[in-house]
């Protein structure tokens, strides 16, 4: 229940009517006012107006007259007719509504009292008939209001049984029907002619009705005719000629919770609401109970049984007088004569009345306190009654309560006043032998009277059998082939050809003593189990039976079932720890029955199916009749979505419930969200269970339970779908799921937008430092060009002069002073070596040189220049080598330096012909082959003389390696590879 009063809106505490337009609008009736109710509106601390401009909307907006009148605010009904306008009753007026747009207005209908001695009209019901007209039902009579406009005006001067009407109901027929406060209700017929109604038939106390006063008639949708009174609920027969068949009264004594109904309603699973004016409402099921308790005389019942005659006869404790021995009646009122206890005695019902005794026999006898399986008739007819301490063997009666004077025919046992023995169940097989399991200090028994030799055998100590020192027999039953089956607390025995057998937890037996066993119509067993829920043996016959169990898992309400019965349409009952299960073995469905459908209260002692169909079922507290329906699929019902928390913050949503709720996104941190979630049933016995799917995360349906509430926590970031439906017990699921679709956004680092802007930020900063480097780049190949101009203008040629110079006064010198001239000779020899040396370093600094087809033709001049002189043919190889494959000026340098000095190791120490190179680049390398066809060395350590360390060391410096490959006589080949992209530190 969700709870709407003055806290919320409302004007006023009581309401007094309900409207849902076509449109899907709510009204409400209340002494404050007609009230607009929008369920997605806030609750509002004060009273809002429809005219006031409130923000936000508020749940409530409140319409009253202009008439500013405590009664004329007090709204009784509301009624919208076929045009679809609606009508509103108070306590002073009958008002028509108006609006424009968001403007209400009620407008006064003149009634046609104006020449009377009140104006005042308090209207109790209205009602649109077939013909167009509107009836009012009020507190000085019956107003009709024709379509044209004119007013009708009837009371107890135009034959109304009474002035004050208090209800009006059309029948499926069209019968127009009117319910008044002291002349009961009538039927009337409405008379164009005349223009009066014609009261067509009254029904009062003089025709049954057991009072005059009546609040509301009602017809539900099977045609059934209620009565609320001020005296109880009144179920009408029209067609019934009888005072006793016309009328059936509901009371107190009944279950009512209060004497006075006020008003009927019917749900959508055909139960019938009465609501009272002071002690809250009730539900009458469609397809309930019948249940005698206390205001019966009945107290609990635990054990039941069909007598030969076709009576359901009984065991348990009734209210009686302490003086009474026999009971006779099912009336409280007949056993109130004294001062009353609860008596041990046995019961008939004969399909009437109940007839409650004790037999002369066992007057003054104990009964024992055990309950159940204590009474039998045999098959031929006899009875046996198990007392306290001795079992009783009456002879056969067909109807239970000829016992009443019946001598017994034996009596076995002796009468005890302690504690214990107590006999605790008897049963009788196929064979007519008794069997009888019995409670004791001093260690409990198991037996069986054989009818042919009247003679009590001991099965105590039989083979097989658990020591029933710490055990005992608690349920009996015989299959179709004869075997006959006992439970005991620690397992089942089935006893055949004279020998049992046990089955205990190994055989594949739940634990848990087995309560109840029962046989059904197709030769299974179904057994109760105090823990282990209800087990099926579809073959008792066979050498090791196998078990099928039912408990809570498979929709079972409880794990602790206590008796078994079974229906004509082949349905099982189960009586639990939480009510009655009912389940359809071809189908493994299960509805549920409790208390609310009327079924008695407590723990079960006792079930069983009449000759009539009809199941009878005992309890701690009372004794229930049931008459079960065929199968009847119930209709899935729309299932809501109630209620969302988002990280523990409730979020807007209808008060109704909504089927989908569209939710804003979230932030990374909102990511636990409970869900609530709601299917309405009113089918009797119907179970609800609810099954849901999360779209982002499970891609099945979850199994089915009774939860209504998801919790859903850390949640990744995402889009997500929850969708939710109801299971009914008939396995039906809801025609259109309930979804629930929101996002949970990811951290701000992680979301699109800010992934964008951090790339085009690092794409900024990686073009600024590119930028950057050209700039940088270009700054060094300008100094590198300058470097290089400087150094092959300025210093080549004044080494160039030095060395001209030089040489010039060498030859001027010679002969007069040969130690000048050597000086000179030696200045101009280091100018020019200088100058050779400046050349090498300004090429490889100017920039433009910086590509591999530039160091080839720089390798192939200087070698040519080289080993010409030394009449060495050489040849060089570049195929891939061009302006495109750029190579840094350190490269070049440290490759024509390696190359230069391997020349002049050819030059001077080869002695050989022909030389060869091979330059190309290769895996991001370059590789250059140097092979003469000259004498070769051993290699060694490294020769200085060579200079190959100091090649090998420029070669490490790049990152690259040299090999070198020679042979006495057979010439030497050198390999060197540097990677294109080294750079030094």
């Amino acid at each position: 229940f969700t709870d709407f009063g003055i806290g919320q809106g409302l004007p006023h505490s009581t309401v007094n009517d309900f409207l849902e337009t076509r449109n899907g609008e709510m009204w409400i009736a209340t002494n404050g006012g007609l009230v607009l109710f929008n369920p997605r509106g806030e609750p509002a601390a004060r009273v809002v107006y429809a005219n006031d401009k409130a923000q936000p909307v508020p749940m409530f907006t409140v319409v009253v007259p202009e008439d500013d009148d405590r009664q004329a605010r007090a709204f009784t009904v509301i009624y919208e007719d076929r045009a679809g306008t609606i009508w509103c009753g108070t306590m002073k007026h009958l008002y028509r509504l108006e609006r424009h747009d968001d403007h209400f207005k009620l407008l006064a209908v003149d009634m046609g009292t104006a020449g009377e001695h009140s104006t005042e009209v308090y209207v109790y019901d209205l009602l649109e008939d077939r013909e167009g007209t509107l009836w009012v039902a009020a507190a000085n009579g019956l107003f009709r209001r024709r379509r044209d406009g004119r007013i009708g005006h009837y009371t107890k001067r135009d034959g109304l049984p009474d002035d004050v009407i208090h209800d009006l109901l059309e029948d499926h027929q069209g019968r127009l029907w009117a319910a008044t406060r002291l002349g009961g209700f009538f039927r009337f017929v409405a008379d164009d002619i005349s223009g009066s109604p014609l009261v067509a038939e009254v029904y009062d106390k003089r025709k049954g009705l057991p009072t005059d006063w009546v609040f509301q008639l009602f017809e539900t949708s099977d045609h059934r005719f209620w009565i609320a009174t001020n005296v109880g609920l009144v179920a009408y027969f029209p067609e019934g000629n009888e005072r006793d068949q016309r009328f059936r009264v509901y009371t107190k004594r009944h279950g009512l919770s209060f004497q006075e109904v006020t008003a009927l309603n019917e749900d959508s699973g055909g139960n019938l609401w009465l609501g009272t004016n002071t002690a809250g409402a009730m539900k009458l099921v469609r397809d309930g109970f019948v249940t005698y308790g206390e205001q019966d005389g009945v107290n609990s019942v635990g054990g039941i049984l069909a007598d030969r005659a076709g009576g359901v006869c009984f065991r348990g404790n009734v209210l009686g007088d302490k003086r009474a021995s026999i009971f006779d009646g099912s009336k409280v009122d007949l056993l109130h004569s004294g001062e009353l206890t609860y008596w041990q005695t046995l019961g008939r019902y004969d399909g009437q009345r109940f007839t409650w005794f004790v037999p002369d026999a066992l007057k003054r006898k104990d009964f024992g306190w055990v309950r159940e399986g204590l009474t039998l008739q045999t098959r031929n007819g006899e009875w046996w009654v198990a007392m306290h301490g001795q079992l009783y063997h009456f002879p056969a009666a067909d109807n239970l309560t000829q016992l009443v004077k019946a001598r017994p025919l034996a009596v076995y046992g002796e009468e005890s006043t302690k504690a214990v023995p107590q006999i605790f169940r008897i049963f009788e097989d196929s064979l007519g032998r008794i069997w009888i399991s019995s409670f004791d200090a001093g260690g409990n028994r198991l037996a069986f009277w054989e009818p042919a030799k009247q003679t009590l055998n001991e099965l105590t100590g039989a083979a097989s059998l658990p020591s029933l020192k710490d055990d005992i027999a608690r349920s009996f039953a015989e299959d179709p082939a004869g075997n006959i089956w006992i439970g005991f607390n620690t397992g089942l025995a089935r006893y055949r050809d004279g020998t049992f057998t046990f089955f205990a937890t190994k055989d594949g037996l739940p634990p848990g003593p087995i309560n109840y066993i029962y046989t059904d119509h197709a030769g299974r067993l179904w057994l109760a189990l105090s823990r282990s829920g209800l087990l099926r043996v579809d073959d008792p016959a066979t050498e090791r039976p196998a078990f099928t169990s039912y408990t809570t898992a498979e929709g079972l309400s409880s794990n602790s079932v206590e008796v078994i019965t079974e229906d004509l349409n082949g349905d099982i009952y189960a009586g639990t720890g939480r009510g009655l299960d009912r389940l359809d073995p071809a189908t493994g469905r299960i509805r549920h029955y409790t208390a609310a459908d009327g079924l008695a209260s407590g723990s079960f002692l006792a079930a069983l199916r009449d000759r009539k169909g009809n199941l009878w079922f005992g309890t701690h507290t009372g004794l229930s009749r049931f008459v079960p329906s065929p199968h009847q699929l119930a209709a899935p019902l729309p299932i809501l979505i109630s209620g969302i928390r988002v990280a523990g913050l409730p979020q807007p949503l209808s008060a109704l419930g909504e089927g989908e709720v569209a939710l804003p996104e979230f932030a990374s941190n909102q990511n636990e969200i409970r869900i609530n979630f709601v299917g309405l049933s009113f089918t009797t016995g119907d179970v609800l269970r609810y099954q849901y799917r999360f779209e982002g995360a499970d891609a099945d349906w979850s199994a089915p339970s009774e939860q209504r509430t998801v919790n859903l926590a850390r949640l990744s970031p995402g889009r997500y779908r929850f969708v939710v439906r109801a299971v009914n017990s008939d396995g039906l699921v809801s025609a259109q799921p309930a979804i629930v679709s929101f996002t949970i956004l990811p951290p701000i680092w992680q979301r699109w937008w800010f992934l964008m802007l951090t790339l085009a930020a690092v794409a900024l900063a990686v073009y600024a430092l590119y930028r950057y480097r050209v700039a940088r780049l270009l700054e060094l190949e300008r100094v590198r060009t300058r470097i290089a101009s400087d150094l092959h203008d300025d210093i080549g040629s004044n080494l160039s002069l030095i060395a001209g110079l030089s040489e010039m006064l060498n030859t001027q010198v010679r002969g007069s002073n040969g130690q000048i001239a050597e000086r000179l000779s030696i200045i101009a020899s280091v100018s020019r070596r200088s100058v050779d040396a400046m050349s090498d370093i300004v090429w490889a600094v100017n920039p433009k040189r910086d590509n591999a087809l530039d160091l080839s033709q720089r390798m192939r001049r200087f070698a040519s220049d080289t080993l010409a002189a030394r009449n060495i043919e050489f040849h060089l190889d570049a195929p891939n080598v061009d302006r495109n494959t750029r190579v840094n000026a350190e490269i070049r340098r440290e490759v024509f330096l390696i190359f230069k000095e391997a020349i002049n190791n050819v030059a001077r120490h080869a002695a050989c012909q022909t030389a060869k190179a091979h330059l190309r680049i290769e895996r991001g390398a370059i590789i250059l082959t140097l092979h003469d066809d000259g004498r070769g060395f051993k290699a060694s350590n490294g020769d200085p003389g060579h200079g190959l360390e100091s090649m090998r060391g420029r070669a490490h410096r790049l990152g690259g390696e040299l090999k070198i490959d020679s042979t006495d006589g057979k010439g030497t080949t050198l390999e060197l590879r540097i990677p294109l992209n080294y750079r030094s530190e």
